[in-house]
């Protein structure tokens, strides 16, 4: 091995600034495991980083990039060998504080690489990864909160992504009327493929501005917090419940005490960002029950090439679905 591409994020001037490098192992932050990688995530917070907005990454320069399945190309722990197929995922450290995912050979402890089994294979593991897996915990607590097809519509906000799409892909499946919310009417064709039954434009959700609208959802997902997720909990039906777990809309929300108090709604937050090991039922239904059936139509495939344009339109909010650079 001489040198391989990297994407690195570095401080010029005061700004964020990333760029497409060739790097050698030596340049790589410690570990006990170099993996081969094949596929990582883009994710929202990863196309936050590459682009330098906000303060995703805390250590510059740094590889970002929180999601990697690949092959173990050498291995100083007893845990893993040569050829074996794992992924990191997740956690506070990769891709964050550590070099992370978008290099062509990554180096970590070996406490953070998870061996990849169960129906998975390196592309699955990174094109499901988070964002199929907060998807999962979100359709099993609306599901554990007593919501049932039988109980009414279910929104979903963001629904063009990646998260989302999954959602609705999800609880299609399970037999719920899915109406999906979004703000590109051009992409209804899409949402129906998942298997949305109606969409409507964020702004349909609740035209009126009282404290309590039309009661219409059973359920609701939502992925981008902010004036859309006042909307949803102004109009669900009594003791309905909207479980939360995005913030592209915006990181605070207004509301009354009256969704609450008159109609019982519940409001369930969804944490989902757990390193494999600790992900637990929804992971494991993720390759059985709860597996998309649309992830080809999900997931867009980009090159080392593609990436930086790419993130930059993940911000614009001009993809859909969930992107995966392929090596």
């Amino acid at each position: 091995m001489t040198t391989f591409k990297v994407v690195r994020l570095h401080n010029e001037n005061g700004h964020r600034v990333s760029r497409l490098e060739e790097s050698r192992l030596d340049d790589l932050d410690p570990g006990d495991v170099v993996i081969r990688s094949q596929y990582a995530a883009v994710n929202y917070k990863d196309a936050r980083a590459v682009t330098g907005v906000g303060n995703v990454v805390k250590r510059l320069p740094c590889i970002p990039g929180i999601e990697v399945g690949g092959i173990v190309a050498s291995s100083k722990s007893p845990k893993f060998r040569e050829g074996d197929v794992v992924t990191v995922q997740g956690g506070a450290e990769f891709g964050i504080r550590h070099d992370g995912a978008y290099s062509e050979f990554v180096r970590v402890p070996a406490e953070w690489v998870y061996p990849v089994s169960g129906g998975f294979d390196s592309f699955s593991v990174v094109a499901l990864g988070i964002a199929a897996y907060t998807a999962a915990v979100a359709v099993e607590e609306l599901i554990a909160h007593g919501v049932s097809p039988d109980k009414g519509k279910v929104a979903v906000t963001g629904a063009t992504g990646g998260c989302a799409s999954f959602v609705i892909d999800m609880l299609a499946g399970l037999g719920f009327h899915v109406v999906a919310v979004t703000g590109k009417p051009e992409a209804a064709g899409y949402l129906r493929e998942l298997g949305a039954k109606e969409i409507i434009g964020r702004d349909a959700i609740a035209p009126g501005a009282k404290a309590l609208e039309t009661q219409l959802w059973a359920g609701a997902i939502d992925a981008v917090g902010g004036k859309p997720l006042d909307d949803l909990l102004r109009t669900m039906n009594k003791r309905g419940v909207v479980c939360a777990y995005g913030n592209a809309a915006g990181e605070n929300f207004t509301t009354s005490i009256y969704p609450f108090i008159l109609r019982s709604v519940q409001l369930v937050g969804v944490n989902a960002n757990h390193p494999v090991g600790l992900r637990g039922d929804a992971w494991r239904r993720l390759a059985g029950d709860l597996r998309p059936r649309n992830l080809d139509r999900i997931v867009t495939k980009v090159s080392f090439a593609e990436l930086p344009a790419y993130c930059e339109r993940v911000i614009a909010g001009g993809i859909r679905g969930r992107g995966v650079l392929q090596f």
